[in-house]
């Protein structure tokens, strides 16, 4: 659960609201850098950013869905809206599909919530089709519940047939727990990069294993605390990389000036 959330004083969030990375969809803005230093839980930017890096060269078989995502599919009234917006995101057709839970219950209220798990969408380990597994770093699964009805919401859409709905199940991966209040982001974070390696080494193309074993073997509470400064290093190449590309650009423009009025 949250207890590590960061607040900003009124004369830092101005600065704080800095914007300093866009990267694909995502604006990442100064205050972001701060939660990453913590101890703070981690919001939903941070994880809409780490997810389109780790996209980055998947292909098609694999899907890493925003908080935004997943949280919109939860709360819309009836399966004909849930359809319409799942349409585009093809889940059916997906080996697999990645989607970060928020415990959430007020959609008016901007970054609440108190604790984020994984849930995954399977088609590609189990022989009998489907399933959904969920991730929670916290013993005894509390955002099981929320994940179940963003599941329930998400069956229909699997199987065609209704007589084999009730037939996709969720069941709980196993999962290395938190040792503190507010790293549960994180661990969606390293979890979802398990996985995306995992598949990449060509593991997940045949049925029959799953992600379980990588994920006990490469996610513990000493790999969370170094990802924080893994994600603020990769944040800080990227700005780089963009100042270079924009400096770059600035002086192939001043240089065409220059030959055509010379």
């Amino acid at each position: 659960m949250a207890t590590g959330s960061c607040s900003t004083s009124a004369g830092g969030k101005k600065k704080g609201e800095e914007r300093v990375l866009s990267h694909g969809d995502v604006v990442l803005i100064r205050s972001d850098l701060a939660i990453l230093r913590g101890p703070c839980f981690i919001n939903d930017r941070i994880i809409a950013f780490f997810f389109a890096h780790l996209s980055a060269g998947l292909g098609d078989d694999l899907l890493l869905l925003p908080p935004s995502i997943p949280y919109l599919l939860s709360k819309l009234p009836d399966l004909a809206s849930v359809a319409a917006v799942a349409e585009p995101l093809r889940l059916a057709s997906r080996r697999l599909v990645l989607l970060p839970v928020n415990d959430n219950p007020d959609a008016a209220v901007a970054e609440g919530g108190s604790h984020w798990t994984l849930l995954v969408i399977d088609n590609a380990t189990s022989a009998s089709g489907p399933r959904f597994v969920h991730h929670d770093s916290i013993r005894g699964a509390p955002n099981l519940p929320v994940a179940s009805r963003l599941a329930d919401a998400l069956r229909p859409l699997l199987q065609s047939d209704w007589r084999r709905r009730a037939t996709v199940p969720v069941v709980e991966g196993p999962t290395p727990r938190q040792t503190n209040g507010y790293d549960c982001g994180v661990y969606v974070m390293a979890i979802a990069r398990t996985i995306c390696g995992w598949w990449k080494n060509g593991h997940g193309r045949l049925r029959g294993g799953d992600w379980f074993e990588a994920v006990g073997r490469e996610v513990n509470a000493d790999s969370v605390k170094a990802m924080r400064s893994e994600l603020l290093q990769l944040i800080n190449t990227l700005i780089q990389d963009k100042a270079k590309a924009k400096a770059s650009s600035t002086t192939s423009e001043g240089n065409n000036k220059t030959s055509n009025t010379g």
